[in-house]
């Protein structure tokens, strides 16, 4: 009777432990959507469950009009830093029974300031997206916990198709996100820089012309060139476009 009860108590730990090891690979490669109960019924039992949710929540309101306040609508900073999974994924059957790590806990701000002044020395956000191979400009960008940058739907398309979550570059898994703006700040100063050499050179070009018609050239040969310019110049009426010896009356 011992043998029996010891080989029943590792066959169950097996069995615990297969299940557990199934639902981290399922977790992992999220694939929990998987099933195979039929999506369709599954559909109407919910919308049938949210129409008498929303009926027993239907109230009837009278609006008398007093004692409305419109508030307008919340301006939030373009520029604003934030992580997208702020909380840790939630442990699998796996990772209590010990056999993979759980999962990092959450960065703080310091850690997270420690991440992006490695990204900073590593001029992530001054290099291309490792995905598209295109700059960030002002299009959505990310930081992973692993000091790596991406284009955020450029993260999700790889995400999803890959199916896991995993850096493109390091292969860490279960990294954290957090949307950063260094590109398009380095964008917009990239753009009011052209546009200041654009209208300094258009200065210097103005005041060039203005110097070398006004100025005589050292050269010889120029400066003999600039005054029979100006000579002809002079020579010639300022309306009718005709050289001033021809206006002039004939000798008697």
């Amino acid at each position: 009777m011992l043998k029996y009860k010891g080989r029943s108590s590792k066959q169950e730990n097996l069995a615990v432990t297969a299940v557990a090891l199934q639902d981290h690979i399922l977790h992992d490669l999220q694939l929990r959507n998987l099933s195979l109960v039929d999506h369709s019924k599954t559909k109407v039992q919910k919308k049938e469950h949210k129409s008498k949710s929303l009926k027993r929540s239907a109230k009837a309101i009278v609006d008398t009009g007093l004692g409305k306040t419109t508030q307008g609508p919340e301006v939030q900073d373009p520029e604003e830093e934030y992580v997208l999974d702020p909380k840790p994924p939630p442990l699998t059957l796996a990772q209590k029974l010990g056999l993979f790590e759980p999962p990092p806990l959450p960065l703080s701000s310091d850690e997270w300031e420690k991440v992006k002044q490695r990204s900073v020395l590593q001029g992530d956000s001054v290099q291309p997206c490792p995905i598209c191979k295109e700059e960030f400009e002002l299009r959505p960008q990310v930081l992973l916990s692993c000091s790596h940058v991406f284009h955020r739907a450029c993260l999700q398309a790889f995400e999803k198709f890959t199916n896991k979550k995993t850096c493109p570059l390091c292969r860490r898994d279960q990294y954290q996100t957090r949307v950063i703006h260094d590109g398009a700040r380095l964008f917009k100063i990239k753009c009011a820089t052209r546009i200041q050499a654009s209208w300094r050179g258009h200065v210097v070009r103005k005041w060039y012309r203005e110097l070398r018609r006004t100025v005589p050239p050292t050269d010889a040969r120029l400066r003999r060139r600039f005054f029979e310019d100006k000579q002809q110049q002079f020579s010639i009426h300022p309306w009718t476009k005709v050289p001033l010896w021809e206006l002039q009356d004939p000798a008697p």
